[in-house]
């Protein structure tokens, strides 16, 4: 770590690297390193690749797309207690009229006061208390953070209805749901209980908390989530902060699905979604991936029972794994395809790892799928995966030309291989690295200096 006089951090030497470079020692362990670095002609890429007019082309095509993205920041807010930090989070969801966006595409001229009528957007920020930041009558970061985020989950609402409620309508089909108001919380949050670590039944009420039997120590619902444990008092607390963003982008998309369901299906059907990364939930919440895919199957069952497409559903990789090897092997997908990747394919050309255990079995809900447009743009898709095997052929996705068709026809050349609704929702959510960071850290101060 550099020391620090004033504003001005310790700078390292020029030549500090020397050492690692000459160190043989390190220069051995480094000829042991391997990565994925694969030829695009070993890759089984014809064998696995279908042509777009070959999919099935069922469903509806949306009139609107509705994009999902989250953004973080993690700001130290009192200068002369740096290490003192409070996390700010920001969901966007930003809804797409395709039918302006095609009109606008085959006009000579943009017309700026239809591209203002082009989109429609809703932010949701919150707080939490990061190292070194209690709340309420809570003595530790730990506590304090546990209780906010239940107090976020009961005073934010989606389509009058408040995140614990949406929760609790996901989370049906999880074993921790009791009824529509009980929880079973596995794990005692308190670290200090005796019975830290170890499963236990622990029914708390989403209004009348229960407690541990063990430590007496008060529960929460949203303790199911577990993102607490990931919690420092001392150090930053990026991982807990973006675990809860990635709660949040997921319930978001579940809340819109639900409500159309239950109060317009017809308009469902033409509604796209799109999540700004993969159709996963890491870390801690990871289990509420499954909560989710559940959430969809049923909202697609209902649709179809009543006559009505499902809806498309979509998750975009910018960047990662997957779309490093779509980078690698682009030339050699023809255009206007998909890619279609099993268990062992990914495991050979794309991952490290075995295939003892099938790929995003812990986290992800949706399975990845290579797109080449007919503009030669790249995407790595997630569509929510089917059951069995059948997930790895994207002829067995019902909506999958409709959805590639969708993607084709909101492709930008802003940035490499984007989409605009992508690209709107991330402006929606994003705060800015430098000027968003000490705009909200003088914002922060404002409010914690008047309680001093």
């Amino acid at each position: 770590m550099p020391q620090k006089r004033g504003d001005i951090y310790e700078t390292a030497r020029r030549l500090g690297h020397v050492p690692i470079i000459e160190n043989e020692l390190v220069q051995e362990e480094l000829e042991g390193f391997e990565t994925k670095e694969v030829d695009p002609d070993e890759a089984p890429i014809k064998e696995n690749t279908v042509d777009v007019d070959d999919l099935p082309d069922e469903g509806v095509e949306p009139k609107y797309l509705l994009s999902i993205d989250g953004s973080l920041q993690e700001i130290p807010v009192n200068e002369d207690y740096p290490s003192s930090r409070i996390g700010f989070i920001q969901i966007a969801a930003v809804l797409t009229k395709l039918d302006i966006l095609a009109e606008q595409q085959d006009e000579r001229f943009v017309d700026p006061a239809r591209v203002e009528d082009l989109e429609e957007s809703v932010s949701q920020p919150l707080i939490l208390p990061s190292s070194n930041y209690t709340a309420g009558d809570a003595d530790t970061t730990h506590d304090s953070w546990r209780k906010h985020l239940y107090d976020t989950f009961v005073s934010r609402e989606i389509e009058d209805k408040t995140y614990l409620e949406i929760f609790m309508d996901i989370i049906q089909s999880d074993p921790r749901y009791i009824d529509e108001r009980t929880v079973n919380v596995y794990r005692c949050p308190n670290p200090d209980c005796p019975t830290e670590g170890t499963e236990a039944d622990i029914h708390t009420d989403i209004y009348d908390f229960g407690n541990c039997d063990e430590c007496g120590v008060e529960v929460y619902p949203t303790d199911s989530l577990r993102t607490h444990e990931n919690v420092s008092e001392t150090q930053p607390n990026g991982a807990a902060i973006s675990a809860v963003m990635q709660v949040l982008e997921h319930l978001t998309l579940c809340a819109y699905i639900l409500y159309l369901s239950e109060n317009n299906p017809s308009r469902l059907e033409k509604v796209g979604f799109v999540i700004d990364g993969p159709l996963a939930v890491y870390d801690t919440p990871a289990w509420f991936h499954e909560p989710v895919l559940n959430t969809i199957r049923q909202v697609a069952d209902k649709q179809r029972s009543n006559g009505y497409s499902p809806p498309i559903i979509v998750g975009v990789e910018k960047s990662g794994q997957f779309k490093d090897h779509a980078l690698n092997i682009k030339e050699n997908i023809p255009s206007g395809s998909v890619l279609g990747m099993d268990n062992e394919y990914i495991y050979e050309y794309v991952k490290s790892g075995t295939t003892n255990l099938e790929y995003g079995t812990r986290d992800h809900y949706g399975w990845p799928f290579i797109y080449k447009s007919e503009s030669e743009r790249v995407f790595v898709l997630d569509l929510p995966k089917l059951p069995g095997s059948d997930k790895y052929d994207p002829t067995n996705y019902s909506l999958m030309r409709k959805t590639v068709e969708t993607i084709t026809s909101v492709e930008t050349a802003l940035y490499d291989d984007a989409t605009i609704p992508i690209t709107l929702a991330h402006q929606s959510a994003s705060i800015p690295l430098k000027t968003g960071t000490r705009v909200l850290e003088l914002f922060s101060k404002e409010f914690t200096d008047d309680k001093e």
